[in-house]
C-alpha cells in the first residue's frame, strides 16, 4: 500500500504542476489584419493632369501574443505594404512595423525590429493625421517631406526605423513615455549616425498634449537631422481637432550649409452620423534666409461610413509652393513623384476613394 500511496501522491503532484503551468500561460493568439485603400484620382503636378487609380498605403499583416506569466507576454507582428492596383508596386515582405518583443502591464513593452519612431507616431491622440489619400498633410508639412526637395542636404524626419530597439511605458498619471534607439549598422571609420528618439504624451480621453524629439547625429562626413515636435488635441462630442508644430534642422558639418524649418498644422474633424468632415491646413517655413522654398498645404474631405469597416470618401488637396519650393503629395504610390514637380508649381488632387479595414 505504501508504494501505491507514493505513486498516487506523485501523480497528484504532477497534475497540480501541469495545471498551474496551464493557468500561468494563455493560449497563443494570431490575428490577421489589414487595409485596402484605393481611389480614382485626378491629379495635377503643376504641369500635367492625369486620371489614375491610386493606392494609399494598403497593407496586410499578422500579429500574435502569448502570456506566459501573470504579467508577461511575448508579442510579434509582421506587416507588409501591398498595391492591389499594381502588384509590381507591392513592397518587400515585412517592410512596415514588424517586430518581436515582451509586454508587461506593470513594466511596459520592449520591442526589437522595424518600428515607427516616437516622433513619427505622436499624432495628438489620433486627431492630427486623420485625412486619407493625398489630403494627409502631416508628412508634407510637419515631417518635412515638402521641404526636403529644396536641397540635397535637407531630409525628412518621417522615420519607420529599421534595426530599432523600442520601449513603450505603461500609462501613469495619464502619461505614456516612448523611447527608441537604432544603431548605425553602416558605420564607417568617418561616419557613425545612430538615431535616438523619445516622446512624452498626456491624454485624459478629452484633451491630449505631447512632445517628441529625434536626432540622427551629424559627423564630419555626413549630414544629420534633428527634430522637435509638439502636438495638442481635443475631442468634444462630435468635434475634434489638433494643432501640431515642428522644428527641423539638418545639422550640417559646415555652418553655412545648415537648413532649418519651422512648421505648423491645423486639423478639424466633425462627425455627423455616418458622415465625417475633415479639414487640415499646414505651413512650412523657409529652410534658410531668402531660400524661397516655403510652402502651404490645404485639404478638405468628406467620408461616409457604410459600416464599421467600409468607408467611401472624396477629397480635394492643394499645395502652394513658393518660387523655389518643390513640395508634392506623398499619400499615393506613383504620381505625382518628387521629380515631376517643377519649382514654384502648385500640385492639386481630387480623389474619390474606398477604404476597407479588416
Amino acid at each position: 500500500m505504501t508504494m501505491i500511496a507514493q505513486k498516487t501522491a506523485m501523480a497528484l503532484a504532477t497534475g497540480l504542476l501541469l495545471a498551474s503551468s496551464a493557468i500561468a500561460q494563455t493560449a497563443p493568439t494570431v490575428t490577421l489584419y489589414g487595409r485596402i485603400d484605393l481611389g480614382l484620382e485626378s491629379v495635377n503636378d503643376g504641369t500635367l493632369t492625369k486620371t489614375m487609380l491610386q493606392n494609399y498605403a494598403s497593407r496586410i499583416g499578422f500579429k500574435g501574443e502569448r502570456g506566459f506569466s501573470g504579467d508577461l507576454a511575448g508579442v510579434f507582428q509582421v506587416e507588409t505594404g501591398v498595391a492591389p492596383d499594381d502588384t509590381s508596386q507591392s513592397k518587400a515582405f515585412a517592410n512596415r512595423n514588424s517586430f518581436v518583443g515582451l509586454k508587461s502591464k506593470s513594466m511596459g513593452t520592449f520591442l526589437v525590429g522595424t518600428y515607427d519612431s516616437p516622433l513619427k507616431s505622436l499624432d495628438a491622440g489620433g486627431y492630427a493625421g486623420t485625412l486619407y489619400g493625398e489630403g494627409e498633410a502631416m508628412e508634407v508639412i510637419i515631417h518635412g517631406k515638402g521641404t526636403r526637395t529644396a536641397g540635397s542636404n535637407f531630409d525628412n524626419v518621417h522615420t519607420r526605423q529599421t534595426n530599432n530597439l523600442v520601449y513603450l511605458s505603461p500609462k501613469f498619471a495619464d502619461m505614456v513615455v516612448k523611447a527608441s534607439y537604432s544603431p548605425d549598422e553602416g558605420q564607417t571609420a568617418t561616419t557613425n549616425q545612430p538615431l535616438y528618439a523619445a516622446s512624452l504624451e498626456w491624454n485624459n480621453g478629452t484633451y491630449n498634449a505631447g512632445i517628441a524629439t529625434q536626432s540622427k547625429a551629424v559627423s564630419t562626413a555626413a549630414f544629420g537631422m534633428t527634430a522637435t515636435k509638439f502636438s495638442l488635441g481635443a475631442k468634444m462630442d462630435s468635434l475634434s481637432g489638433a494643432i501640431v508644430f515642428s522644428a527641423l534642422e539638418n545639422q550640417a558639418p559646415i555652418a553655412t550649409n545648415v537648413r532649418k524649418t519651422t512648421n505648423t498644422l491645423f486639423v478639424v474633424n466633425y462627425v455627423d452620423g455616418a458622415m465625417t468632415y475633415k479639414f487640415n491646413y499646414g505651413m512650412s517655413g523657409e529652410s534658410a534666409s531668402n531660400a524661397a522654398d516655403d510652402l502651404t498645404m490645404m485639404a478638405l474631405e468628406a467620408a461616409y461610413a457604410l459600416d464599421k469597416q467600409t468607408i467611401l470618401y472624396g477629397s480635394y488637396a492643394q499645395i502652394t509652393n513658393n518660387t523655389k519650393a518643390r513640395g508634392t503629395f506623398v499619400g499615393a504610390d506613383n504620381f505625382p513623384s518628387i521629380a515631376s514637380t517643377a519649382a514654384g508649381t502648385d500640385p492639386t488632387a481630387i480623389t474619390f476613394g474606398l477604404r476597407y479595414n479588416f
